[in-house]
This record gives structure tokens, C-alpha cells and sequence, in this order.
């Protein structure tokens, strides 16, 4: 994703983020404070104004970054040749946690820009940026082989998915709700699941 914070060193092009991911998460769009911003940020207001010319446009980047980001990560970084789709479930799981833990403000950042919108909204804007990525993830290269015999291929594709997608449909309403989900505790039930489906369906 280019702009203009690409040129700058990693570090503080992170901290900047965060710092504003941060002031947004804790506060309306109105009450938040670009003064708050950039001291901790520890960037002169001039500086953020370069890179983003208004406090509306910053907003309007993290929005668009938070989305992209993990879309990004999941693209650069999964092992597209994996052939077993709950390892490769899983792996996803930790790409995202990772994003996460680099950008701790993110998921309540995500409350705010989550609020009005489905789990289908959500993946509309997903495949936005990264189109056809869910076919992708769940049929590109995938050995459908590790299956029992005796089981309806499409029939367990949709019992994942259904699964999966209700995890995070349930998952985006507690942000929504407030509460302040722990991602080590995401991590922890996507695992409990993946070892109940891999021991009902797998050979």
C-alpha cells in the first residue's frame, strides 16, 4: 500500500499509526485529538499534516489500512501451497494475529469502523482488495483427499466455512458490544475447533 508514510523508517511509521489507531479507538471521531496524536506519536502536528493534509484524511487512511493490512499479510505471507485446509485455516488464524499484536489499537480501532456493517459487508471489502480471496483460501491447492471416504466433499467445505465465518460474525458483535476481546483467547477456540473437525472428518 503506498503513501506517505512509506518512505519513512518502520519503527515510526508504526508508531504513528498506532498512536492514531489508539486516539481513535478511545474516543468519537469528533472528540478524538490530533494534539494527543503526534505526542505520541513524537511528530511535530506539521509533520502529520504532510503526511496525511487533514484530520479526516488520516482518519479515512486507517480505515482503509486496517482492512488492507491483514488482506496483505494474508496474501504475502500464506503458504498458498498447503494442501490441508485447516492447517492452512490455522495459519491464517496466526498471520492475523500477528498484525494484530504489531498494531495492538487495531481490533478496537475495528469496533468504529465495524459498527454499521455485516460479516458480508466485511468480506464485500475484502474481496475488494484481494478478489476472489475466499475461494482462494478455502479451494486453491487444497487436498481434499485427507477427507474420509465416506463424506460429501461440498458438504464438509460448507460446515468449515459456515464454522469459520460464524466464529467471526460472533466475534465482530462482542467488539461491537464493547467488550474487549483478547486475541490469544481467538487463537486458542479457532484451535479447539480445528481439532473437533479434523477428528470428525479427517481420515
Amino acid at each position: 500500500m503506498k503513501d506517505r508514510l512509506s518512505n519513512l523508517d518502520e519503527k515510526k511509521r508504526i508508531k504513528i499509526i498506532n498512536s492514531a489507531m489508539e486516539e481513535f479507538s478511545r474516543n468519537t471521531y469528533q472528540k478524538a485529538s490530533t494534539n494527543k496524536i503526534v505526542e505520541k506519536a513524537g511528530i511535530s502536528k506539521g509533520s502529520l499534516f504532510n503526511y496525511f493534509q487533514s484530520k479526516e484524511k488520516l482518519y479515512e487512511y486507517l480505515e482503509t489500512f486496517s482492512i488492507r493490512e491483514i488482506a496483505d499479510a494474508v496474501v504475502k505471507k500464506l503458504d498458498w501451497e498447503e494442501p490441508d485446509i485447516l492447517q492452512r485455516i490455522k495459519n491464517i488464524v496466526i498471520i492475523k494475529l500477528d498484525v494484530c499484536r504489531k498494531y495492538p489499537h487495531l481490533i478496537e480501532f475495528s469496533k468504529r469502523i465495524y459498527e454499521n456493517k455485516s460479516i458480508d459487508d466485511l468480506k464485500a471489502i475484502y474481496e475488494e482488495f484481494v478478489p476472489n480471496i475466499y475461494e482462494k483460501v478455502y479451494y486453491e491447492n487444497i487436498d481434499f483427499s485427507l477427507f474420509k471416504e465416506d463424506i460429501e466433499i461440498n458438504e464438509i467445505m460448507n460446515i468449515m466455512i459456515w464454522t469459520f465465518e460464524k466464529m467471526g460474525e460472533n466475534y465482530l458483535n462482542r467488539i461491537k458490544s464493547g467488550e474487549r476481546v483478547k486475541i490469544d483467547a481467538i487463537s486458542n477456540e479457532v484451535d479447539r475447533y480445528i481439532e473437533v473437525l479434523r477428528k470428525g472428518f479427517y481420515r
